[in-house]
């Protein structure tokens, strides 16, 4: 009759066990808590732009009653709500009197800090022939208000961990 052996056995392979049990155990925690941190506060989120003001210049008339060149200066500012630096490139503003293309310029780039807002200004060249073109343009010049709408393009990069992640926003 074969007995089981009474030697006792040595703890070793059962430690070996118990120490990469809790080595994995940690590793899924640890992906566990990156993952959240990527799903929530590492979340790339889009920045906004706004145009805070238009101000259209004086024009040099050169003796004449309309003007033969137009400037107008924006005042845009760009709100980065991620927990990183927004680094954008050269923003695009554009002007437009009633739905045609009047104007455009490109802002100087630069980086809105984390949670933070940077300001831009940028000066428009305002093409006269296209203002001229649209009848109510006399009017409104005469009145001294000009119905101009802007919109800006802006397209920036966050980096987390070294990975860039781009975003663009109008």
């Amino acid at each position: 009759m074969d007995y089981p052996s009474t030697k006792s056995r040595s703890g070793r392979p059962r430690s070996c066990f118990i120490c990469c049990g809790v080595f994995v155990v940690l590793i899924i925690i640890a992906v566990a808590v990156l993952t959240a941190l990527f799903l929530t506060v590492y979340k790339v989120r889009d920045p906004t732009m706004r145009i805070n003001s238009l101000a259209v210049e004086d024009p040099s008339s050169g003796g004449s009653l309309l003007p033969t060149n137009m400037k107008a200066t924006t005042n845009a500012s760009v709100k980065n709500p991620n927990i990183l630096a927004l680094h954008y490139q050269k923003p695009n503003i554009t002007a437009y009197y009633h739905d045609q293309l009047v104007g455009q310029a490109d802002a100087p780039p630069g980086v809105a800090p984390a949670h933070g807002t940077v300001s831009m200004k940028a000066k428009l060249n305002l093409n006269i022939t296209k203002l001229l073109d649209d009848p109510r343009f006399v009017d409104e010049f005469m009145k001294g208000s000009i119905d101009l709408n802007t919109t800006a393009l802006v397209g920036g990069k966050v980096e987390i961990l070294s990975v860039s992640y781009s975003t663009m926003l109008m």
